[in-house]
């Protein structure tokens, strides 16, 4: 392909779209800068970007935000804005009128994003133009919701009206699915009935994503995914494959694109029934899409098309991709295999697989039909990082095991406790270890202290996930007002003593704030008999987040001995 040149801003953090974007358009030759990126994560080692703009965190009530953006548009030039993340995404959709002056931003007009972006519009819309669609009602009461589960039965999978919300699209509301009567009231409680929820009949069957690229409604040309590994309740892939576009699911998305009379990219979800060939459509998703890695890898290049349609005005682009291929995230896997062999494989309502089906996969790798969403030759330092970051842990948590280690670190922690006077609890998001042991040291340990918690990931607001609110309420810790703090200069410099949770936590502080080093503790070290470093259980099963949560309770309930 003929190089490009022209510059763009990508708004993004992770290793599947954002890294996936970043390395289309750098490698096509345009200059790539980013924004709105977690100083930790691997995507911000690739050679493809030119440089790293630090922009203060999106915030409903305060415009630093907007004014920054507004700034960085002015002086960058950029050809194209490519919000990546719903983070991003909304923001901007929100600020349109203020920020599209000054550069063109990858977004659907403002009619098709509002009727893709809720999930209740959506479905309307599909169920209008005879998409299938699972059974479904809006409810707003306990009462309603107890119908809704005698109606469709169990599991029922309770849907918020859409993922995030304006004023804080950090937090995002997951898709819960209810496997027993007994747990319904305890989720209720969680629930907007307000805002409407939307109660939908649970449909068995693997996730199918068609992705496109529209212009005026029209599809230029499509690609088709189906989930290999799933969460076992549901949600994003971690290991995927390309299958040839089914015409019927294809011709869904035609319609919906062109009644929404759609520009730029999308992914129609679907789930598909195998045993019965039944298929149902479960939402649209107006950006890129987790498996973008394996769109690219089949020979597609979307975001590099996305880029020359919207900058360029080109129409036509290949149809044909390959199929049979594979792509894995691993760090997500190694969650996936963990839950997927905690559980049983006959359950059909959980998405697990059986250990050989597992094992076979080893030769998708050898057969050179599988690729990995972070690893490429031609800039492994992404992969390098996030295998670093993953051995760091665990080495680093093993060489904190050695005895003489342990008593120095515990010896540390439980006199900087005894002596401090204001002690802040830093994890990495502040939603599931950070604002527990907060809540928990006032608790137990009361007057005399003050506690405060905070995050270095560089998003606040953010909400604690429902396994941890559960968890939380077995010790009558009360997380559900909990919103995730950002760890600043300032707070640093009121506390007294800090404890940290991990090794990444505390690498944090030795890159960027290492004159707080003397008062950074391990707080594992407090107790007599737990683990020096008590592992993040973000994105883990309930049972995880009761054993982190019994560990930090037992750390502040039985001290070592200095």
């Amino acid at each position: 392909m003929t190089p490009l040149s022209g510059r763009v801003l990508i708004l993004g953090e992770d290793t599947r779209s954002f890294l996936s974007t970043v390395r289309s358009l750098g490698r096509a030759g345009l200059e790539v800068h980013v924004a709105w990126c977690p100083f930790t994560a691997p995507a911000l080692r690739s050679r493809y970007i030119h440089k790293l703009h630090r922009l203060p965190a999106y915030q409903a009530t305060d415009d630093a935000w907007l004014r920054a953006l507004i700034h960085l548009l002015q002086a960058g030039k950029f050809d194209l804005v490519i919000p990546c993340h719903d983070s991003s995404l909304v923001p901007l959709h929100h600020h349109r009128s203020s920020l599209e002056p000054y550069a063109r931003l990858a977004l659907p007009d403002p009619q098709s994003f509002e009727l893709s972006f809720s999930k209740r519009k959506a479905y309307e819309l599909g169920q209008t133009l005879g998409v299938p669609v699972p059974p479904q009602r809006e409810v707003r009461s306990i009462a309603e919701l107890h119908a809704a589960a005698e109606e469709f039965g169990f599991p029922l999978v309770v849907k918020p009206e859409a993922s995030v919300s304006t004023a804080n699209p950090f937090y995002r509301r997951m898709v819960t699915k209810v496997f027993r009567m007994e747990d319904l009231d305890q989720v209720a409680k969680t629930l907007p009935f307000s805002q409407g929820v939307l109660v939908q009949q649970n449909f068995i069957g693997i996730g199918v994503g068609v992705e496109v690229l529209c212009r005026d409604g029209e599809i230029l040309t499509a690609f088709q995914h189906e989930r290999v590994h799933e969460p076992l309740m549901g949600g994003g892939s971690s290991y995927r494959r390309s299958v040839p576009l089914d015409p019927a699911m294809l011709g869904a998305a035609r319609t919906l694109m062109s009644a929404l009379n759609y520009t730029g990219v999308c992914m129609v979800e679907f789930k598909l029934n195998r045993d019965t060939g039944k298929w149902v459509l479960i939402e649209i998703n107006n950006r890129f899409w987790g498996s973008l890695p394996l769109t690219i890898a089949a020979g597609l290049d979307i975001p590099r098309y996305l880029y020359e349609m919207l900058c360029r005005g080109r129409s036509d682009f290949p149809q044909q991709y390959r199929t049979n291929r594979y792509a894995r995230n691993w760090v997500m896997d190694l969650y996936w295999l963990s839950a997927n062999f905690k559980n049983k494989s006959t359950d059909p309502t959980l998405l697990t697989l059986d250990g050989w089906t597992v094992a076979w996969e080893v030769f998708h790798i050898l057969g050179l039909r599988e690729t990995s969403d972070t690893w490429a030759f031609d800039d492994p330092f992404p992969a390098i990082h996030e295998m670093a970051q993953l051995a760091g842990q665990r080495f680093g948590r093993r060489s904190r095991r050695w005895t003489l280690v342990q008593r120095s670190f515990r010896r540390a922690a439980q006199i900087a406790m005894r002596t401090g006077h204001k002690i802040l609890f830093v994890c990495k998001g502040n939603i599931c270890r950070s604002p527990f042991a907060e809540l928990a040291a006032r608790q137990m340990i009361g007057a005399g202290k003050e506690f405060r918690s905070a995050g270095h990931y560089p998003v606040p607001g953010r909400r604690s996930p429902k396994n941890a609110l559960d968890a939380a309420r077995s010790f009558t810790v009360d997380l559900s007002t909990h919103q995730s703090v950002v760890l600043t200069e300032e707070l640093i410099d009121w506390a007294d003593t800090i404890f940290v949770f991990d090794a990444e936590n505390r690498a944090f502080f030795e890159d960027h704030f290492p004159n707080a080093l003397p008062k950074v503790h391990y707080f594992g070290g407090l107790g007599r008999s737990t683990p020096v470093e008590v592992v993040d259980p973000f994105g883990g099963s309930i049972d995880d987040f009761l054993g982190v949560y019994r560990m930090i309770q037992k750390a502040l309930t039985d001290p070592a001995v200095p």
